[in-house]
């Protein structure tokens, strides 16, 4: 099993409470309680689409165990070369089905804080937490030669007074933006790479030799939630083309440039 994933471990049973911990445009999460294995009894966060949105959950599950082994792939490497105590830890649940319904059941994670999101925001750079996770994504483009980044990043810092090598970052529900558009609906392909890049001053925690791309673009509004584009307008996030995005909710849609002859959709 790998060190930088945080898992069910061999908790294979779950009781999902009516307890809402939050909830997005298309997903809510609940409070669950770990029955046996290794969690037994500890807290779980229970993850699933809302009943309109259901039609969307078998490419996003599938999606989100890739999206969640990558990232677990990254923070290995950096946990290599990280600062002491800068490490990273990825939750990587399990998918379980309990009054018909589909969950992801994976360790919750309390006290959550937002970092980045996929369309290029970026949190208060004041706190070294954010500057930190801004680098990480910028490693994840280095390391990939260029390919991806990890973005949308979430979830906390857990500090440990007694001993700093447990301190860690524990991190969820990541996204990833690819030059070729393999994880789902949250990839925002080569224009999300450029808008994180657009906005991404490197800090204390990059290295000076880390690549990045020239003259990057802010190409969505930005937004701090997780915003998505239907496979329709997967065209449209190639810097091939120049279409830019409005928001309608967190579904990023398409409009096309005024010197096109084509209007929006």
């Amino acid at each position: 099993m790998s060190t930088a994933a945080r898992t069910n471990l061999t908790s294979n049973n779950v009781k999902v409470t009516n307890y809402k911990l939050g909830e997005g445009t298309f997903r809510e999460c609940f409070e669950g309680i770990y029955i046996g294995g290794n969690r037994n009894n500890q807290a779980a966060a229970c993850k699933r689409f809302k009943s309109q949105y259901t039609s969307m959950e078998n490419e996003f599950f599938a999606q989100d165990f890739q999206i969640a082994d990558k990232t677990i792939d990254f923070a290995e490497s950096w946990n290599d070369v990280c600062p002491y105590g800068k490490e990273i830890m990825v939750s990587r649940g399990s998918l379980h089905t309990k009054g018909g319904r589909r969950y992801i059941v994976e360790p919750l994670i309390r006290d959550y804080d937002k970092f980045t999101s996929n369309t290029g925001w970026i949190g208060d750079t004041s706190n070294w937490q954010v500057r930190c996770m801004e680098a990480f994504t910028h490693y994840t483009y280095h390391k990939s030669g260029g390919q991806m980044i990890v973005c949308d990043i979430q979830g906390r810092y857990r500090h440990n007074r007694f001993s700093k090598a447990k301190s860690r970052f524990e991190l969820g529900d990541p996204a990833i933006c690819s030059r070729t558009r393999r994880y789902g609906p949250t990839d925002l392909g080569e224009k999300g790479i450029e808008s994180f890049f657009s906005n991404h001053q490197c800090n204390e925690f990059c290295e000076d030799n880390w690549s990045r791309p020239r003259c990057p673009s802010q190409w969505f509004p930005q937004s701090r939630g997780t915003s998505m584009v239907s496979s329709l307008h997967s065209n449209q996030l190639s810097l091939h083309s120049r279409a830019t995005f409005r928001m309608r909710g967190n579904m990023l849609m398409g409009v096309v440039e005024e010197d096109s002859d084509e209007s929006d959709y």
